[in-house]
């Protein structure tokens, strides 16, 4: 039987993803953070996709949520971003997002939160494939960023997919096949919690079983970790969500971002 997807559940997944981008943005030399309401609002660069608000919400109250919500706001205009993104998660009290609908936040993003019980479910053995996986070294961090980056045909990330495989708690991983390294994808651990991302495999190499190696070699090394619960963030429908399916993973829920013009 899936894991029971409860509030307190949905509060570990997304502070794990907040710990995760607070350790990141201080890596930047222009960058800051508001710690707010048990959330956090991320700046490091206004091309950054690190530039959010995650883990905010579930204890926000009615009287406080005017308050916070303008501080967040402020932080921004501040910082110079020209908006304000929000990733909401749907357990949030219902009333949050109309008032931020209110506001002038408008819905621009939706993304499938699916999760892997590790003490519950058995990790499928690999299939046969001609990849190696490892995590990977300081020393090959560069090219494994440069991979990632022409994996997602977004070149421009190349630094900050580098910045976030230098974080705190975070272990880059890598395919390599024929001693080239054709994909990669990382795992970020905080209080028992693994968040899988940034995982990207070069056009070449779609197709191979890479990617789904890549996952059951990141939930192998979480539950060597004392891991019990894996989570992982992909787009509604995509091939990335069906292979998080195809080795075990189940939807928890649907979050939201939703942006504001500070313009």
């Amino acid at each position: 039987m899936p894991m029971l997807v409860s509030k307190h559940i949905a509060m570990l997944i997304e502070d794990c993803i907040k710990q995760s981008h607070i350790h990141v943005t201080r890596l930047y030399p222009a960058q800051a953070v508001l710690e707010i309401a048990g959330g956090a609002a991320c700046f490091s660069g206004t091309d950054s996709f690190l530039t959010q608000v995650i883990g905010w919400g579930f204890a926000t109250e009615r009287d406080r949520f005017g308050d916070e919500i303008t501080s967040i706001e402020q932080f921004y205009r501040h910082q110079g971003n020209p908006q304000v993104d929000i990733e909401l998660c749907p357990l949030v009290s219902h009333w949050l997002p109309l008032q931020l609908g209110k506001r002038g936040y408008r819905l621009t993003e939706m993304n499938t939160i699916s999760i892997f019980d590790l003490r519950q479910q058995a990790i499928q053995r690999p299939d046969n494939t001609p990849c190696l996986i490892r995590p990977v070294q300081r020393s090959d961090l560069g090219a494994w960023a440069r991979v990632v980056a022409h994996g997602f045909n977004c070149l421009d990330a190349e630094e900050h997919f580098y910045h976030y495989a230098c974080a705190p708690n975070v272990t880059a991983f890598a395919a390599w096949v024929d001693n080239n390294l054709v994909a990669g994808g990382t795992i970020a651990i905080h209080n028992g919690i693994a968040d899988l991302g940034v995982t990207s495999t070069l056009p070449l190499y779609r197709g191979k079983g890479v990617q789904k190696a890549l996952l059951t070699s990141r939930l192998h090394f979480a539950k060597e970790q004392g891991v019990w619960l894996a989570a992982v963030t992909t787009a509604p429908g995509s091939v990335s969500e069906l292979n998080c399916q195809k080795v075990g993973f189940h939807c928890a829920y649907t979050r939201v971002k939703l942006t504001l013009s500070l313009e």
